[in-house]
């Protein structure tokens, strides 16, 4: 089956076969050459649609190599006939040690001391840190990522609380949370961690008036899809929060120098590397040779449409 994978970068290259393009699927060239292609695989970057997808009369399988599949018209792909699978799990573990990573930098001043230190000030009195024992930790949306953080929140002795509207009520038990509404969670979490999926439902779900709700001096970690914040909101009101740590954008792929969160120090921004890491890059790969192989002999393992 003639393949091409779009949005490789130069680690996930040394273990994907076929044809290889760092660019997303809107932005590649020579668009004849693609007359034959019968699967494509691709990132989040790419969007997959009517347009995009014109140049492909031959496609009969997408693999989005992430877990979210909010940047592909499944509706579009079922009337064409063009299956669509994803990765279900490349190692959640990943994504829940990046979002302490961006906790941590904020609440033991890692960032904030850099300034002083490289300017020859080596003193700790500007710079008291927040505990994260006895902290409570409001978990937005509680899949496998979701209740990774939940796990390592407990071994920092944090106390946690979660807000889904699918509730895993076996998770909560053995993991010891409740499920509270998301109003609830943002008026009484001091730091809060979204891991919902981006839909209609979900967009803007950080809102002007949930973080109206939220304590003076909250944390929000955003490591999930930068559409679940209401940027504009979020910019008018960045004086309540003592850290916002954001792995992902609205727009991110239109991000530049003018993007308007770069203007406050208490914000500190990763270019949507929360999966990336030695151990995904591996896993990445190899499922998505797996689903190849899976589409190839009928298996709908990992098949969204």
């Amino acid at each position: 089956m003639k393949t091409i994978h779009l949005d490789v970068d130069l680690e996930l290259e040394k273990y994907l076969k076929e044809e290889k393009y760092s660019q997303a699927l809107q932005n590649i060239s020579n668009k004849n050459k693609y007359e034959t292609v019968e699967a494509i695989t691709i990132k989040s970057l790419s969007q997959v649609n009517k347009k995009t997808l014109a140049n492909f009369p031959k496609l009969k399988l997408i693999i989005t190599r992430t877990v979210g599949t909010d940047h592909i018209d499944l509706n579009y792909c079922k009337q064409k006939g063009i299956a669509v699978y994803h990765i279900v799990d490349y190692g959640s573990f990943n994504i829940a040690e990046h979002v302490f990573a961006l906790l941590l930098s904020g609440t033991r001043n890692v960032v904030s001391s850099q300034k002083e230190i490289r300017g020859g000030t080596f003193s700790h009195s500007n710079y008291l840190g927040i505990a994260l024992k006895g902290k409570k930790l409001g978990v937005v949306g509680t899949g496998k990522i979701g209740l990774e953080v939940v796990r390592r929140a407990k071994g920092f002795d944090m106390e946690v609380v979660a807000y889904d509207v699918f509730k895993n009520e076996k998770a909560a038990k053995e993991l010891g949370f409740p499920y509270i509404s998301l109003e609830e969670l943002a008026k009484t979490s001091d730091v809060i961690t979204l891991h919902a999926p981006l839909l209609e439902s979900t967009k803007h779900m950080i809102n002007k008036k949930i973080i109206g709700l939220m304590k003076e001096g909250a944390i929000i970690i955003n490591t999930a899809r930068g559409g679940l914040i209401d940027t504009k909101a979020l910019v008018s009101q960045i004086k309540k929060f003592r850290w916002v740590g954001l792995d992902v954008l609205e727009d991110e792929e239109k991000f530049s120098k003018k993007n308007p969160l770069l203007k406050f120090d208490n914000v500190v921004i990763t270019p949507h590397i929360a999966f990336f890491s030695d151990a995904s890059v591996k896993t990445i790969a190899g499922e998505t040779n797996v689903l190849i192989h899976n589409f190839e002999r009928g298996d709908k393992q990992g098949r969204v449409v």
